[in-house]
């Protein structure tokens, strides 16, 4: 009886030595992907006052923690937040608000869709952004002929998906005072046959025509936001990119983060312009949900409008090899203004000729091994010879999957079988620093991270084209894929203290998914759900 009285009160006392930790969230029995060091997969995680405080076994977590809010994940995965490393997040709020082209099959498509939003919409204004003509049957860039004669009342501004190409009214070109003498460096108007103008205003030659389109409001500007970010946290996004803003425009977006008006992460890229020369040094802005402290330039153009430069001319347009936006002198200049005030540099460029442009600039601007994490946004199109640059001063790769199986009906087309070699060389990128960084450019693309990932590994189109996909040994493993989406865009963005990553210490933005990407048939990734949202430990989206 003694031995028993002695026994219950040890056990009495070691009992009440175990006391928990109050957190705000726990859950468990889950599928925890760290992507740590390790890539260590656990069952549970802590979450309180919106950082990760524990994460590890199922027992270890709840024989250290209690919280009113124990959520059971019933095995299901969680992955950090995904990231998008490379997007055009207010463009894309923008682009909501008007005319959506993307899908069209033919002009015909473009203009039944210009009517059908003019029904409901009475501005003298129509801007909208989508089409491409190498989706159509007549793979030729359209005229403004017809949008002239249907809609002679209306200043109609259109451009191609990769927003590198506008097509527009003839009312639109004459206020902006382009006729078909004009000429642009870095940019094109393309006449007819008739030596007159189509319509068609190509790169720097576009920006003539936006000078003259009026300017998003105030409240349009934060709708756009706000709605933006909606739709972000519906597929996954904890964090995005920005490639490209004005002061005003980075200054907005911390206001309303700031007033709690707008929770998604941004890493903003002020849009290189000589304004900004004299007062660069006042430019950086950092904070948990902000970081804006790289500049971000344009090489080059785009592939499918033709614009990207090349060492040689387009196989399908002989004489045209591309156009240089941002000339050399140019590029070392702002190499050298981001060197000196220790900004990231980040620049556009997808032909071999502008990859080489900017790759010289940059390596001899860098002088060696470093850690300034300077981007190459796209690197699409790359000549053998530069490869290990990249390699050898730290530059870094921001490249979109999506990219790939999008442009893959017609890129040899433009390329020819020699350059294909080395275009939308993902893996062998990726290996010359160890990691590259994921994005979607959207609205070029679509938004979806699970888009990014099947791209990236199956590097097959949403209908499974083509069987084998496109140039696998270019394609990355699912590891590499969610380190891509993950911890790589944290480390290219100078984030990986804070985010990219399930590890005590960082913000608890997760992901929670209905099945597990990384073990599930590749068939079945696309049809992948997101369940659950997670910013700074609150629950911002639920299915």
């Amino acid at each position: 009886m003694k031995s028993t009285v002695i026994i219950c009160l040890i056990s009495l006392f070691l009992t009440s030595c175990i006391v928990k930790t109050e957190v705000d969230t726990i859950i468990h029995n889950a599928t925890v992907y760290t992507v740590n060091g390790e890539f260590n997969i656990y069952e549970a995680l802590a979450i309180d006052s919106g950082i990760i405080v524990a994460v590890g076994p199922e027992h270890e977590i709840m024989n250290a923690y209690q919280s009113a809010q124990t959520i059971d994940a019933k095995g299901r995965p969680i992955y950090p937040g995904f990231i998008d490393a490379h997007s055009h997040f207010l463009g894309y709020g923008l682009q909501l608000q008007r005319l959506n082209l993307v899908g069209t099959k033919s002009f015909e498509e473009v203009l039944d869709r210009v009517q059908q939003f003019i029904k409901d919409h009475d501005d003298e204004w129509i801007t909208g952004r989508g089409w491409d003509q190498n989706d159509w049957e007549v793979k030729e860039f359209p005229s403004n002929v017809a949008l002239d004669s249907l809609f002679p009342d209306r200043k109609i501004v259109l451009k191609r998906i990769d927003g590198h190409a506008i097509l527009a009214t003839s009312n639109v070109f004459e206020l902006a005072g382009i006729n078909d003498q004009s000429t642009v460096p870095g940019g094109r108007y393309l006449l007819n046959k008739k030596g007159l103008l189509q319509g068609i205003a190509i790169d720097e030659g576009m920006t003539a025509i936006k000078d003259v389109i009026p300017e998003p409001s105030l409240e349009q500007k934060n709708r756009a936001l706000i709605d933006a970010e909606k739709q972000c946290f519906e597929v996954g996004l904890t964090t995005v990119t920005d490639a490209g803003l004005d002061q005003y425009e980075i200054n907005l977006i911390s206001a309303m983060q700031s007033d709690g008006e707008l929770k998604m992460r941004e890493y903003a890229m002020y849009s290189a312009a000589d304004s900004i020369l004299d007062r660069v040094n006042e430019l950086p802005l950092k904070t948990d949900r902000l970081n804006a402290s790289s500049i971000k330039v344009y090489a080059d153009g785009a592939l499918g409008s033709r614009g990207a430069a090349l060492l040689e001319d387009y196989t399908d347009d002989h004489g045209n090899s591309g156009l240089i936006i941002t000339p050399a002198d140019s590029v070392y200049k702002w190499a050298q203004v981001c060197k000196l005030n220790d900004f990231q540099f980040n620049v556009h460029c997808i032909g071999d000729r502008a990859n080489r442009i900017v790759l010289e600039a940059m390596s001899k601007t860098l002088g060696g091994t470093n850690d300034r994490r300077w981007r190459i946004e796209h690197a699409q199109v790359m000549n053998d010879a530069d490869l290990s640059t990249f390699g050898e001063f730290n530059i870094l790769p921001s490249m979109q999957p999506t990219h790939a199986t999008s442009d893959m009906y017609w890129a040899e087309e433009r390329l020819g079988e020699e350059r294909m070699k080395y275009a939308y060389a993902m893996k062998t990128l990726k290996n010359q620093n160890g990691l590259i960084a994921l994005g979607t450019d959207f609205p070029v693309e679509d938004i979806s991270p699970i888009k990014t990932y099947y791209a990236s590994v199956a590097r097959k189109d949403s209908e499974g084209y083509p069987d084998g996909g496109f140039k696998m040994t270019e394609g990355l493993t699912r590891e590499e894929t969610l380190k891509g989406i993950t911890i790589w865009a944290a480390i290219a963005s100078f984030e990986d203290e804070n985010r990219g990553s399930i590890e005590v210490g960082k913000f608890a933005d997760l992901v929670l998914l209905d099945r597990d990407i990384m073990t599930c048939e590749e068939d079945d990734i696309l049809s992948t759900e997101i369940l659950q949202t997670w910013n700074g430990g609150e629950l911002v989206y639920e299915k």
